[in-house]
């Protein structure tokens, strides 16, 4: 399967926390997090057409049968211009689709802010959970949770020295957070998050920023909704759009 920047990205980071296979015409991804949906999903050489999205929904099934844990079911697909495939099919069966840009820069433009930024330790990864879980639409115990394996996850990847996380702070709190994982001259950002009281005030950028500056690869890709307050000060931050990644899940309670 010939792959776009975002699903080689997303995949190499997939394989940090679980296991992929190969099946020929799809691949399963597994995650230790029965609850990450994206982590349990499978990557289809194209967008599912018409006639198909029952079928993709039955080999989902088959191949997590055995994890009763694992009850959504989530596709992504390959390609890079956005082509959300049989749209009106997936919504009619329960599915919501996210559509992404897929941003990449050379050359992070630099950046600074009045707050301090360094490196975070592994054990500060449960402080980033919090200010995920502040910021969140989301406060249900479940999502909590999620956050709370995810920040595991966060934490083993530091120590491994396989990435690293960046905290901006005010008088000792932690109000912005980043990871920044080189994937060999391609380095991927993740979970970019500014607490709600210190937004605006040039902490995102200096994150990105000071990221970059640390870290010597060709380019540098990060993943915004589209037209989003993220994606412009990424755009201000030398980034542009090269791929459009769509994705969708059915969740749960929706089935």
């Amino acid at each position: 399967m010939r792959l776009s920047v975002a699903i080689a990205t997303e995949l190499e980071l997939a394989a940090t926390c679980g296991t992929i296979t190969d099946r020929g015409d799809y691949l399963v991804v597994r995650s230790t997090d029965p609850s990450y949906y994206f982590g349990n999903v499978l990557v289809l050489a194209s967008p599912p057409q018409v006639g198909e999205v029952a079928y993709w929904t039955r080999r989902f099934t088959d191949e997590f049968r055995d994890n009763p844990e694992i009850r959504h079911v989530a596709l992504r697909w390959d390609g890079s211009a956005g082509d959300p495939g049989a749209r009106d099919e997936l919504r009619a069966a329960g599915f919501s689709i996210e559509d992404h840009w897929v941003m990449s820069s050379e050359h992070v433009a630099p950046a600074s802010t009045t707050f301090p930024i360094r490196a975070l330790r592994p054990d500060e990864m449960q402080a980033v959970a919090d200010l995920g879980f502040a910021i969140a639409d989301d406060h249900s115990d479940t999502y909590r949770q999620f956050l709370n394996r995810r920040a595991v996850w966060k934490a083993d990847l530091v120590a491994a020295k396989f990435g690293t996380f960046y905290g901006a702070f005010d008088n000792g709190e932690l109000v912005g957070s980043l990871g920044l994982v080189p994937l060999d001259r391609i380095a991927r950002y993740q979970d970019v998050q500014t607490a709600a009281t210190h937004r605006k005030r040039g902490i995102a950028s200096a994150l990105l920023s000071t990221a970059a500056a640390n870290l010597d690869v060709d380019r540098y890709i990060i993943v915004a909704e589209p037209e989003s307050d993220a994606s412009r000060i990424y755009t201000r931050a030398g980034f542009t759009v090269v791929e459009r990644m769509v994705s969708a899940f059915n969740a749960p309670a929706s089935r």
